[in-house]
């Protein structure tokens, strides 16, 4: 039985043996792209559910390498989209560095139409919005920008009108699509934020 993690209690009729070929560091950095549906909290624990283990494979998927995945760009629990965890250094650093804050989108959906003056509100240094779509019943707004907090972009927008809906899409250039709520990929070796 392969065991990787570092506390474990040995009785006398076990035999340990140690693999000494095998390194945490010689494994790969590991950064996963999901899909968090609203409502749904992330953290290790939901990593761990959503992308389940991979007995196949043990220390590279197990749930130890997974509780130690981080998330670098949080999004709210009420919000819906793309949602980031790894353990690649480069990585974490560009999506976590403030003097230069990735760009991210997130598609809003309201009640009712968006009157002019919210929608200019939403229009500054480094902010762009725009109506996607618009009918009698609902807006969907593209809300595009750096340094964007999306709880208080939530609670911005249900405060101008009742918010139905908050999906991040998009964080630098790696989009959502084409997963779907609950869904997860892992960074290919050629993406780029």
């Amino acid at each position: 039985q392969v065991v990787s993690d570092p506390a474990r209690r040995v009785s006398p009729q076990q035999t340990v043996v140690v693999n000494r070929q095998v390194s945490m560091a010689a494994l790969a950095p590991m950064t996963l792209l999901l899909f968090k549906p609203a409502g749904v909290t992330a953290n290790a624990s939901w990593l761990q559910k959503t992308v389940g283990l991979k007995a196949t494979q043990p220390g590279i998927w197990g749930p130890e390498r997974l509780a130690k995945l981080e998330m670098p760009l949080p999004l709210p629990t009420p919000a819906s989209g793309l949602c980031i965890f790894s353990d690649d250094l480069g990585v974490l650093r560009h999506l976590e560095d403030r003097r230069s804050p990735m760009e991210e989108e997130w598609m809003a959906t309201l009640e009712g139409p968006v009157s002019e003056s919210t929608l200019r509100a939403l229009q500054g240094p480094g902010l762009r919005a725009s109506i996607n779509r618009q009918t009698e019943a609902l807006t969907v707004l593209r809300i595009a920008g750096k340094d964007l907090d999306g709880l208080d972009l939530g609670r911005w927008l249900d405060q101008q009108c009742p918010l139905k809906d908050l999906r991040r899409q998009r964080v630098g250039r790696l989009s959502l699509a084409p997963l779907e709520p609950g869904q997860w990929r892992q960074l290919e070796g050629f993406e780029r934020f």
